[in-house]
């Protein structure tokens, strides 16, 4: 099997789990939110947020070292150079967090008094130590997502939901609050690391080929810039402006900023963060092979991101606002309008991600640094002028801001390592315009009341857009050829019907 197959069958996995986890995922969050309420939610997204920063600290960019380097050593079939691969990682990530806790266990007076929340200090810490078994079933997945291993893993995703599901309606109706949602989680990462252990072995039991190892200075150069860019992801990409919310605002608005930014995440980033590791993945095996192949291979994954993202950016406008009222009640109702229009500022966010993915496989993963340390900066100060003055609109506009920003700073920089880089705005032009007839079905929003009304209103703007891309020949056979290769659920036929 070449690895455009193994890629084609991975997405497949890749997707079909994701389309469970999703639909576990909002009903999770459905759950949440309307048992926590306003502020005890938005204590939870401060929680969160701050997970997030612990997470990318402790995994050092190990994680994505195994993406980088673990395809090449199983092309050379070199087993033992693999192992030593994994156990490297597995080390680095025990130690730092065992640092870690204990730094949280000291400093749980300082947390509190950031953050005045009732034992917010012993939260923060309880939650940091449960945190080893995210890192473990991140550290797992990345693991078989770099051997195109996704059958199991998506199985292993879906118990993970379910048994965090489980977990909340057990814990939440007995009044454990924003606790029981982190010993929730932790159960679910749990049963999800042991369902795809099995398979670590056949990952890295690779071939006995002797090969040179993956020096640790090399390793080193490679994963630790990773660190500081998770850190600045963080900042740029994710709702790390929950923390000044919370110090300067209400837990409320905290909450109110939260819900929109994550649910329009979501829901617009569906496909996308499911196919992009195994991208990376193939991405980086072709680039061994012939270096020649990085900028045919940028121009393809435009278009597959924004055949999809167009018309979820499109849907996501029309009812992202109602599915924040019909499914966690009108006391969210003002996360609606953040939440429309939080879909057109993520949408933005593709047009960097191909060029961004270009450095990673050029191991120019400095250059990726210096660029985040300047949108960061750029962020974190605009977020310290406006939040504590202006709230929720506040913490939006850094974050348009520095997505506006960021495809411009990467095309400049991308377009000097390669001369023939291009991206195709043509292309993306008809995807949108196509898309846009999802607007046709807006004056129906207003009469949505409930999730049934939700799905039919959803149900019929797809529709719109599918007759959209068919009229206006959004797919030639140049994409057919492409996208058709890859045997997602239900993509051939519709490919077919759309572009004939």
């Amino acid at each position: 099997m070449n690895t455009t197959q193994q890629i084609g069958r991975a997405m497949m996995w890749s997707v079909a789990g994701r389309v469970g986890r999703f639909v576990l995922g909002m009903a999770s969050s459905v759950i949440v939110v309307r048992s926590l309420g306003e502020h005890d939610y938005g204590v939870l997204s401060v929680v969160r947020t701050i997970l997030m920063f612990v997470v990318l600290l402790v995994s050092g960019g190990m994680c994505q070292a195994l993406l980088k380097f673990l395809p090449g050593l199983r092309l050379k079939q070199a087993g033992r150079q693999a192992r030593q691969l994994v156990r490297r990682v597995a080390v680095v990530h025990i130690v730092i967090w065992l640092i870690v806790v204990a730094l949280a266990y000291l400093a749980r007076p300082i947390v509190a008094r950031m953050f005045d929340f009732d034992g917010f200090g012993v939260l923060v810490a309880t939650a940091i130590m449960l945190v080893i078994f995210e890192l473990s079933f991140k550290l797992l997945s990345q693991l078989l997502n770099a051997s195109y291993d996704t059958g199991l893993l998506s199985l292993a995703g879906l118990l993970n939901h379910a048994v965090y599901i489980v977990g909340l309606l057990v814990l939440l109706p007995r009044g454990w609050g924003v606790l029981g949602v982190v010993y929730a989680g932790a159960a679910g990462q749990l049963v999800g690391s042991l369902t795809v252990l099995s398979r670590v072995r056949p990952a890295i039991e690779v071939g006995d080929e002797n090969a040179p190892p993956i020096a640790p200075g090399r390793l080193a150069r490679y994963a630790l810039p990773f660190t500081a860019i998770g850190l600045l992801n963080v900042v740029v990409w994710r709702q790390s402006e929950t923390l000044l919310l919370a110090h300067f605002r209400t837990a409320a608005e905290t909450g109110y900023f939260d819900i929109a930014y994550r649910l329009s995440q979501l829901v617009l980033e569906f496909v996308p963060t499911t196919v992009w590791p195994l991208v990376m993945a193939g991405v980086s095996e072709s680039y061994a092979r012939d270096r020649s192949s990085l900028a045919a291979a940028i121009d393809r994954y435009y278009r597959m991101l924004f055949v999809l993202a167009a018309p979820i950016c499109v849907m996501g406008v029309v009812l992202g606002g109602k599915a924040i009222t019909v499914l966690y009640t009108d006391t969210m109702a003002p996360a609606a309008l953040p939440t429309q229009l939080f879909f057109l500022i993520f949408t933005m966010s593709f047009f960097a991600s191909p060029l961004s993915m270009a450095l990673y496989v050029m191991e120019k993963t400095h250059v990726n640094l210096i660029i985040y340390t300047v949108l960061g900066a750029a962020n974190i100060g605009l977020d310290l002028l406006l939040i504590p003055r202006y709230g929720v609109v506040g913490a939006m506009i850094p974050v348009a801001f520095v997505i506006g920003v960021s495809p411009l700073l990467y095309r400049v920089v991308v377009a000097r390592a390669i001369k023939t880089i291009s991206i195709p705005v043509r292309f993306i032009a008809k995807c949108f315009l196509a898309s846009s007839v999802g607007f046709l079905i807006l004056p129906l929003v207003r009469f949505v009341n409930g999730p049934v009304g939700l799905l039919a209103v959803g149900a019929g703007s797809c529709v719109l857009i599918v007759v959209g891309y068919k009229v206006f020949r959004v797919i030639t056979s140049q994409e057919v050829g492409w996208l058709g290769s890859v045997p997602l659920p239900f993509a051939g036929r519709l490919l077919r019907f759309i572009s004939t």
